[in-house]
């Protein structure tokens, strides 16, 4: 893969300057307080991108038609304003003791994870929900060996210090969009009988596979179909939502055994199961999810594949 776009410019390193300062003044306030300040600023960035805003209003309308415009404007706004409690969250939890970290941040089910690994390891099925970085952070607390598969971000110096923070309580990353042959990496992970987390709630470039997803055409990556059912890991759903004291609570579901014979129809089938994890979740509580991205980007080109492979529908 092309590496150029990750090269350390002097541009990059002012933005990781600034960054820096901000988690270091995040960082000396107290953490309801900088849950509530990045809350109303990533809240306020919706005047600065209206259209990315009113994208978010519009997919949420489409995907919850009985909704108002008023109530998906106010789900669209929670979910932008989550974006900041999110990050400040990050900062806040990686500075703690893993025992003041249990007070913010704890899991349900974490003994399934633990009994799975050094056993038949297994893959963690988590979403852009909630704060999905919190629940990264406590598995390791909670004892959980594992590596999470992500894409790292074009400025080397912002993506380095993200990195050395997601891992901070033990850990390690592997790069779907920058490693030669991140699949294999994944694939020797599992061979150890680890955990492994991937988030497949974005938009897949390449290697998708087309999935109805909220009544629209999506492209998924079936890289946790694959993996699971090539050797034979379960898959583990991770669903996550704060209390109303802000603690943020992730739930271990009991684990997803894949098909015994690989085939793409299994590939995709197992995908769709999957998916349905994000659906009831989504439905539950919208304004928990992600809306800023563009989910649904490559829909008329899913619809436009699609209807000339009818075989490949799910």
């Amino acid at each position: 893969m092309e590496k150029a776009r990750f090269q350390k410019t002097p541009f990059h390193f002012a933005q990781y300057i600034a960054l820096k300062l901000f988690c270091a003044l995040f960082g000396l306030l107290p953490y309801k307080l900088a849950v509530w300040m990045g809350r109303t600023a990533t809240g306020a960035v919706r005047f600065v991108m209206p259209k990315r805003f009113n994208r978010s209003v519009y997919d949420i309308r489409r995907a919850f038609p009985d909704m108002s415009e008023a109530q998906a404007r106010g789900t669209a706004l929670e979910s932008w304003r989550n974006m900041g409690g999110i990050l400040a969250e990050f900062i806040k939890l990686t500075k703690m003791s893993p025992e003041e970290f249990k007070k913010h941040s704890r899991i349900i089910g974490a003994e399934k994870m633990l009994n799975a690994q050094n056993h038949t390891g297994g893959i963690i099925h988590i979403g852009h929900f909630t704060n999905w970085e919190a629940f990264g952070l406590a598995g390791a607390v909670y004892g959980v060996d594992k590596a999470v598969l992500a894409q790292r971000v074009d400025n080397p110096y912002v993506d380095e210090e993200t990195n050395r923070l997601r891992n901070i309580f033990t850990g390690r990353t592997f790069y779907s969009n920058y490693e030669d042959k991140p699949f294999f990496a994944c694939m020797r992970w599992l061979k150890k009988k680890k955990m492994l987390g991937i988030l497949i709630d974005q938009n897949a470039g390449s290697s998708e596979v087309w999935i109805p997803f909220m009544g629209r055409t999506a492209a998924f990556s079936p890289i946790t179909a694959l993996l699971s059912i090539k050797m034979q890991v379960p898959v583990f759903p991770v669903r996550v939502w704060r209390e109303k004291d802000g603690t943020i609570v992730s739930e271990v579901m009991d684990p997803v055994y894949p098909p015994k014979e690989y085939s793409m129809d299994n590939v995709r089938k197992f995908t769709k199961i999957l998916v349905g994890y994000y659906e009831d979740w989504l439905r539950e509580n919208p304004a928990s999810w992600l809306w800023a991205h563009n989910r649904w980007k490559r829909e008329a080109e899913g619809n436009a594949y699609l209807a000339a492979h009818p075989e490949e529908r799910v």
